[in-house]
C-alpha cells in the first residue's frame, strides 16, 4: 500500500490512509484486496490513475499505467558534485498516447528487468520540456490489461541504417558538459526521397570527410523523432560511407506547403527584404529577413544567415525547415536551427573586370561597369581597387585571382586636372 500512498501522503497521514483502506476492503465484504482498496481509496480523493493522453505539466504527482513500447540502456553521468548518477528512458503507451518516463538512479539501473510489452503502474512527476515526460519515483510492474493502437513513430532513438545526401554541413559549436568540461557537436543536413533529418554527432573526424551534395550510407545511427522533426544521432559504432550513385531528395512544390510540418524546397526568389536586427528573449543581438520565392512562400531567416546576401531572381534551396502560420494567417517557412538555406548557382563565364570595393546594403561589395557583384573573397580591402579574375554566376563572382592595383598620385592629379577643364564656366550673379 506504500505505493498508492505516495498519491496522497501530502493529504492524509498514513495511519489515517490505512484506516480508509481496510473501511473500503470491509465494505466490499473482504471481495476485494489491499491493493485494489487502496486504488479505491486513491480515487475518491481524486487522485486516480491518469490516461497519458490527459496528462498536463504539474507540480503534483500523477499516478498511470503504460505498456512499454521501447526503452533505452541505461547510461551513467556524473553530477556537478562529483557523484556518479544513471538515467534511463522508457517510452509507455496506452490507448490514449505515448509519453516518456525518465527513470534515475537505482530505478534506471533496474530497467533490464523490465521487457517490451510489460505494463507498468507508475507515480511520478510529470515536467514539460519539448515533450511532457514523467520523472518516475514509484515504478512497479502490473497486471492490468492495455490496448494499445498502432502507434505514431517513437520519440525515442532506434538504430538505423540510411542512404542519403549530405545537404548542408553546420560549422561544430562547443558546449559544456554536465561535468564541467568543454565539448563539440557537428551538424549536418541530409535528405533521401522521403525527405530531411539533422545528422549529430561527437566525434568531428567522421565530419571532415563528408562534402556538401555527396552522398553516403550511414550505419550503426540512432533513429529520433521530434517535434521539429527527424534527427539521425552518431556514435562510436557509427560510419559513413560514401556511395557512387547519387540519392534522390524530396522537395515540396512551395505552393504545396501546409501549416506544421518540416520541409524542403526549391524556388526562385521574387522579393527580398533587408535584414533587421531585434534583441532575443536571452537578451542577445540577432538578425531576421524575409524574402519570397515564387510559389508564393514566405521564408524567415534567423540569425546571422540572414545577413547573407539574397538576391531577386536567384534560385535557392531550404532544407527541413519547419512551417507555421504567421500572425497574419499565411504559411511560412522558418530558417533557423537545424536548417539551411542554398543558393543554387547559375550558369557561370570566366571574367577578368576592375572596380572598386565598396559598402553596399547587402555587406561587401565590388563596383565595375556601374554594376555592383557580391565577391566571395574575405579578403578584399575596402575602397581599394582590384582587377579580380574569376567565375561569375549572376551577381555573385567567385575569385580566384585579386591583383590590388596601386594608382600612382600623379595620374590622379592629371585625371583631375582633365575634369576641371571639361566643367562648365562658373556663372557669375
Amino acid at each position: 500500500m506504500r505505493f498508492h500512498y505516495a498519491l496522497v501522503d501530502d493529504i492524509l497521514s498514513r495511519e489515517e490512509f490505512d484506516r480508509l483502506v481496510e473501511e473500503k476492503a470491509a465494505l466490499y465484504g473482504g471481495a476485494i484486496d489491499e491493493t485494489a482498496a487502496a486504488l479505491l481509496v486513491v480515487e475518491d480523493i481524486g487522485r486516480a490513475h491518469q490516461k497519458i493522453g490527459s496528462i498536463t505539466p504539474s507540480p503534483s504527482l500523477v499516478s498511470l499505467y503504460g505498456r512499454v513500447m521501447r526503452l533505452t540502456e541505461p547510461k551513467e553521468f556524473t553530477r556537478d558534485d562529483g557523484s556518479v548518477g544513471c538515467v534511463a528512458r522508457v517510452e509507455l503507451a496506452d490507448e490514449t498516447g505515448s509519453i516518456i518516463l525518465v527513470l534515475w538512479d537505482e530505478k534506471a539501473a533496474g530497467i533490464h528487468e523490465v521487457g517490451t510489452g510489460t505494463v507498468l503502474e507508475v507515480i511520478g512527476r510529470p515536467k514539460e520540456g519539448k515533450k511532457i515526460e514523467i520523472h518516475g519515483l514509484a515504478v512497479r510492474v502490473t497486471g492490468v490489461e492495455i490496448h494499445v493502437p498502432v502507434q505514431k513513430e517513437s520519440s525515442l532513438p532506434s538504430e538505423a541504417d540510411i542512404d542519403a545526401r549530405i545537404l548542408a554541413i553546420q560549422p561544430p559549436r562547443a558546449f559544456v558538459r554536465r561535468d564541467g568540461g568543454e565539448g563539440i557537436i557537428c551538424e549536418a543536413i541530409i535528405g533521401d526521397p522521403t525527405g530531411s533529418a539533422r545528422l549529430l554527432g561527437w566525434d568531428s573526424t567522421l565530419f571532415d570527410t563528408l562534402r556538401e551534395g555527396a552522398s553516403v550510407r550511414i550505419t550503426g545511427a540512432k533513429r529520433r523523432s521530434t517535434d521539429d522533426g527527424v534527427e539521425y544521432l552518431l556514435d562510436e559504432g557509427s560510419a559513413i560511407i560514401p556511395l557512387d550513385n547519387e540519392i534522390g531528395l524530396l522537395l515540396t512544390p512551395p505552393g504545396e506547403v501546409m501549416d506544421k510540418g518540416v520541409y524542403s524546397v526549391r524556388g526562385q526568389i521574387t522579393t527580398v527584404h533587408p535584414a533587421r536586427p531585434f534583441t532575443t528573449r536571452k537578451g542577445d543581438a540577432s538578425w531576421v529577413r524575409n524574402l519570397f520565392i515564387d510559389g508564393p512562400l514566405r521564408i524567415v531567416i534567423w540569425g546571422e544567415r540572414a545577413r547573407d546576401p539574397f538576391f531577386p531572381g536567384e534560385m535557392i534551396e531550404v532544407y527541413n525547415a519547419s512551417a507555421r502560420l504567421n500572425r497574419y494567417g499565411d504559411v511560412e517557412l522558418s530558417v533557423g536551427f537545424g536548417s539551411a538555406i542554398s543558393v543554387i548557382p547559375n550558369l557561370s563565364c570566366d571574367v577578368q573586370i576592375e572596380g572598386v570595393i565598396v559598402l553596399s546594403p547587402e555587406g561587401v561589395a565590388f563596383a565595375a561597369d556601374g554594376n555592383l557583384y557580391i565577391p566571395e573573397s574575405k579578403d578584399l580591402m575596402i575602397a581599394g581597387r582590384y582587377r579580380l579574375k574569376g567565375r561569375l554566376s549572376g551577381v555573385r563572382l567567385s575569385v580566384d585571382e585579386a591583383e590590388l592595383i596601386v594608382t600612382d598620385p600623379r595620374d590622379l592629379g592629371a585625371r583631375a586636372d582633365e575634369l576641371v577643364s571639361l566643367s562648365p564656366p562658373a556663372v557669375r550673379y
